[in-house]
């Protein structure tokens, strides 16, 4: 945070030093105005999230997620700034992780969006599920 201090004669508006005392230099009256001007850069955390929908596409055609996030990980206590764009129509995804702290790209991911699917579909197949008795399958 930065601060600028100005001070002037309150009678003729000569500029007087902050730390001035007494009568006036110029006029020799008594009395001084000062002017604080503080500034500050405040960091947004925000984040934005719009789909483009169509006739024809199931949930979306063109999903796009980008802003501040927070990160599960202590090392990034200031969070992460997130780019993902999925475009079903182009069928291809885009992420991008960048630390805000340091401005470095953590994850940068550009892939078809059918290798993707697979991927997540080859990983619903190796989770096991717990098994269910009769009671909580609903059979008698």
């Amino acid at each position: 945070m930065a601060s600028e201090v100005r001070c002037w004669c309150r009678h003729c508006k000569a500029e007087l030093p902050p730390d001035h005392t007494g009568p006036c230099p110029k006029c020799g009256k008594l009395g001084k105005d000062c002017k604080v001007a503080v500034s500050a850069v405040v960091a947004p955390r925000a984040s934005l999230r719009a789909r483009k929908k169509r006739k024809g596409f199931g949930k979306f055609m063109i999903e796009s997620i980008q802003g501040w996030f927070p990160s599960g990980d202590p090392k990034l206590k200031k969070g992460v700034d997130i780019v993902r764009i999925i475009d079903r129509e182009k069928k291809e995804k885009h992420h991008i992780v960048t630390d805000l702290a340091t401005g470095e790209v953590i994850h940068e991911e550009h892939e078809p969006l059918s290798q993707h699917k697979s991927q997540v579909k080859h990983l619903r197949k190796n989770v096991k599920k717990p098994k269910q008795n009769k009671k909580q399958r609903g059979v008698k």
